[in-house]
């Protein structure tokens, strides 16, 4: 038998080995709640030559790090202060529960830091996998152990049961008679984003959020993920807004929408949480990116999309929500590419393309509209936003036809039938209007049947405005070899002399 030589006691309650292994001291073993519960986190020294692992508990409230011998973390390089850090356990309510987090606070002349970078603000919350060094001689890997907390409701129980991390299940409306017994004793496994992902290249941002590439660790998935700007940690508000926005995306499982495989909820510091949702990564980029590199769609081409966006609409206001921000960026686009000349086209696609799958992204402005089947927050995207949410009235469902019928009719001329360069009036007025127009010569190949339906989309009054299935039963939409024209002439107007049209591809290139 190998034996160790302790190198000393811990005021944390543990005998430090110069192999890196800790034992509990007569104290710690004792401490029959602590013993249950665990060391809160651990210290592990990730410099080979000076194995050695530090473990924290939740008892103790503050553990100093320095060379002063009455310090619960010694550490004896000469870069190091008398007291170089303390590091405080805090209780912080986080999205409806009590954590038990650390908080960092330099006190030394040489510095602390944590992951390359210095600590200016002088304290910091730490996150699991957070590399620590104190001056330049002591470097650890900082780890948070297993954290329970109560079981506060079922839909907590059913997701820590789920143990497939890639694919994401709906929780389940009820328990058996035994999850009914377990669920009093049960306890849930307080996971956090960073246990179990890593975080790469930036994707993309908006008002609210930005967008980066992640990997699951275990699965190696690659996966997009949703990050929202700090919030202070008492704002209900935006805490509501993110556990609707979760609660719809459970929900949601359809070929054509964008499915979430996790949310988490991260403390950032004492008074700041970030939100974190997890999405299956589309490869192949936006609706809106294939517009500006093709300047417009085929007509062939345009079909093929914006049915499955109908398809996609079809299904959300069957559970009753209403996205609130359809336009060309939220189309994301799956594309399966040709490898080989044999294979068989499954859609009306480019030559290099065998499919294009649509998926409708971003429910940042969703809202799930229950039984009062209308919302009055002002949402949703200028030159795609529908004349009820422009006056704050009331309003349904049909908002999201007006914005499909906006993408509908910027997919085959490369330019939204609202904007401020089509003025005056102005791109409010517009829009309050519904004037908008068919310009020669962008419309002139264009089948009448197209328009009419725009014309059905693009309706100011939301009562005659068409719905999913209106449009579904279009004859332009409908399966069959004879389309029955529209009875009144839909004309194509000339621009006036002072109006130039630049399409997206334009104003792209010239940016």
């Amino acid at each position: 038998m190998t034996t160790v030589a302790a190198k000393r006691v811990c005021w944390l309650g543990f005998i430090e080995l110069s192999d890196g292994i800790s034992v509990p001291t007569k104290r710690q073993q004792n401490n029959e709640n602590e013993a249950v519960k665990g060391p809160l986190a651990s210290l592990v020294s990730i410099i080979p030559e000076r194995p050695c692992k530090f473990e924290i508990f939740s008892k103790a409230r503050d553990v100093t790090v320095g060379r002063s011998r009455s310090c619960d973390v010694r550490l004896n390089e000469p870069d190091i202060s008398t007291v170089h850090a303390i590091l405080s356990i805090i209780d912080m309510e986080v999205d409806g529960t009590t954590r038990h987090l650390i908080n960092i606070i330099d006190k030394s002349r040489n510095g602390t830091f944590i992951n390359g970078n210095r600590l200016i603000k002088k304290d910091y919350l730490l996150k699991n996998g957070d590399k620590i060094m104190f001056g330049k001689s002591c470097s650890f890997l900082f780890k948070y152990n297993s954290e329970f907390v109560d079981v506060a409701d079922p839909i907590s129980l059913s997701q820590q049961a789920n143990t497939d991390d890639s694919v994401f299940k709906k929780p389940s409306s009820a328990f058996t008679s035994s999850q009914n017994a377990a669920r009093k004793l049960a306890k849930l496994k307080v996971i956090s984003f960073f246990d179990r992902y890593t975080l790469g290249r930036e994707l993309g941002s908006g008002h609210y959020a930005i967008v980066k590439e992640g990997k699951n660790k275990q699965t190696g998935q690659t996966v997009a993920v949703k990050i929202f700007h700090p919030q202070q940690n008492d704002d209900q508000k935006k805490s509501k807004q993110f556990r609707e926005e979760t609660n719809i995306l459970m929900r949601i499982h359809h070929p054509n929408i964008v499915n979430l495989l996790d949310s988490f909820v991260e403390p950032i510091s004492k008074q700041q949480t970030q939100k974190y949702l997890v999405l299956e990564k589309i490869d192949n980029g936006e609706l809106f990116d294939r517009i500006v590199k093709k300047t417009c769609l085929r007509q062939d081409e345009t079909k093929a999309i914006f049915t499955q966006i109908l398809h996609g609409l079809k299904y959300l206001h069957g559970q009753n929500i209403i996205h609130r921000d359809i336009k060309p960026e939220n189309i994301l686009l799956n594309i399966t590419k040709r490898t080989s000349p044999d294979q068989k086209q499954l859609g009306p696609w480019d030559d290099d393309e065998i499919d294009v799958q649509v998926k409708i992204a971003d429910f940042g402005l969703a809202k799930f509209t229950g039984e009062m089947q209308f919302t009055n927050t002002l949402c949703g995207t200028p030159s795609y936003v529908a004349p009820e949410v422009l006056i704050k009235k009331g309003y349904t469902s049909k908002v999201d036809m007006w914005s499909s019928g906006v993408i509908l009719y910027v997919c085959l001329c490369g330019f939204p039938p609202f904007s401020d360069q089509l003025g005056p009036p102005a791109l409010k007025e517009q829009i309050l209007q519904a004037k908008f127009a068919f310009y020669t010569p962008y419309w002139d190949n264009i089948d009448d049947s197209i328009l009419h339906l725009i014309s059905h989309l693009l309706v100011l009054d939301p009562e005659q405005r068409y719905s999913v299935s209106d449009a579904f039963n279009h004859p332009w939409l409908v399966d069959t070899d004879q389309i029955v024209l529209p009875t009144t002439e839909l004309k194509r107007l000339q621009l006036n002399d002072n109006k130039l049209i630049k399409t997206y591809s334009e104003l792209a290139s010239s940016s």
